[in-house]
């Protein structure tokens, strides 16, 4: 039998990219493994500092409603923490939808979502490729092994490889 090669017709690069001041940036990202949902995000400053990050384990939830759902605690958190300048950045383009058209929110969520939306915090909401949310992607496989919601402090080691990439502004390659 003969092999079969992939063809790849373009190499994209994908950059993380710190946010300009004021702004601090949250990558956020949900898994669900098994059925158990867990949910997380990563706080950089607009030097690409480490400035903390949030875990929740949520037990069963759809995959659309858990990276929804990963926007909330980070504005609340960013809210807790006097931060009022987010860039939220996940890599699910249809939950960064919400933000043009709220009407998209899950049922279940609308109320937590409008308090989250009342906390007097700007936002802009983006798009990266899985490829440049490596740390978020990372942060929340940990949040899979934990009991309810976390707040880190200090960047864990299993993410100083990828959060240091990410900082000096290596590429990821996305293969389409």
């Amino acid at each position: 039998m003969p092999a079969h090669y992939r063809t790849v017709k373009e190499i994209i690069p994908v950059v993380w990219k710190a946010p300009t001041s004021p702004w601090l940036k949250v990558n956020t990202d949900g898994s669900v493994i098994d059925g158990h949902a867990a949910c997380g995000g990563l706080f950089w400053d607009s030097h690409g500092s480490f400035l903390g990050a949030f875990v929740c384990n949520i037990g069963v939830a759809s995959v659309f409603h858990l990276e929804v759902l990963a926007f909330i605690p980070a504005m609340k958190h960013a809210a807790n923490h006097g931060w009022r300048n987010v860039w939220l950045e996940s890599d699910s383009s249809s939950a960064i939808l919400i933000f043009s058209n709220p009407s998209l929110v899950p049922l279940l969520l609308r109320n937590r979502w409008h308090n989250a939306r009342s906390l007097g915090i700007q936002i802009i909401a983006s798009h990266i490729f899985r490829e440049g949310n490596c740390c978020a992607d990372m942060l929340v496989n940990m949040g899979h092994d934990i009991q309810g919601s976390v707040w880190i402090s200090t960047l864990p080691t299993e993410l100083h490889l990828d959060f240091f990439r990410d900082r000096v502004g290596l590429p990821n390659y996305r293969f389409p």
